[in-house]
């Protein structure tokens, strides 16, 4: 089996560990060593933490060509402002674990980058380009060429139109809806049960039914 370490905890990452053990039973492709964690030190659902996130623990695991990473430490909160942490780590693309739940449906013409984790029951269109480090959760569905780029986020039971466009770590809450053939900018929120018409800007937050922007996420 292969190994992974994922980088992270409670939240993003035993989310990922659940993911991981329901893949597992299936077929057994994974063995989870750990944990690599800033603030815990006990043991997370049964894991190790296995030291702090630093690039000197990281290097000494690189050594074996089995072991994979998954980080998890991309949300709303943990937005652009963290991404030095991730690129400090010098983890080469091709050492992060891609995770897709055995649930979910992806079509055979989709493609998905690296370091990306697809919950249960999602649905991913054709013609879909999903990039690295995007996190697509529970019954979110994906429609045909849509594009998602690096960091995007779609929370449980998002449902993303054809040809939307997710620009760099666009983030689309909880039962939020979009239109066809618009763009949420990078960096964007879009609220909980927000219904998107038009295009959203850079850095924007938009809420409501039609969405209207609230404020910035700089």
């Amino acid at each position: 089996m292969k190994k992974l370490i994922i980088i992270g905890g409670y939240g993003n990452g035993t989310v990922v560990q659940s993911t991981v053990e329901d893949i597992n039973e299936v077929k057994k492709e994974w063995e989870i060593l750990g944990f690599l964690n800033d603030r815990e030190t006990e043991p997370i659902n049964g894991y190790p933490v296995l030291g702090k996130i630093e690039k000197e623990s990281i290097h000494n695991y690189l050594k074996d060509k089995d072991v994979y990473f998954f980080y998890s430490l991309i949300s709303v909160k943990l937005n652009y402002k963290f991404l030095a942490k991730l690129t400090d780590l010098e983890i080469p693309k091709e050492r992060f674990a891609t995770i897709i739940h055995p649930t979910a449906v992806i079509s055979k013409y989709a493609k998905i980058g690296n370091g990306t984790c697809i919950q249960p029951f999602v649905s991913v269109g054709p013609n879909t380009v999903i990039g690295n480090h995007v996190q697509i959760y529970a019954q979110a569905l994906i429609g045909h060429g849509a594009k998602l780029d690096d960091y995007a986020y779609v929370a449980n039971n998002a449902c993303i139109g054809a040809d939307v466009h997710l620009k760099e770590g666009a983030y689309i809450g909880t039962n939020a809806t979009t239109l066809e053939f618009i763009t949420l900018g990078k960096w964007s929120i879009t609220g909980i049960g927000t219904v998107v018409l038009k295009d959203v800007d850079d850095f924007a937050k938009v809420v409501g039914n039609p969405a209207k922007q609230i404020g910035t996420a700089k």
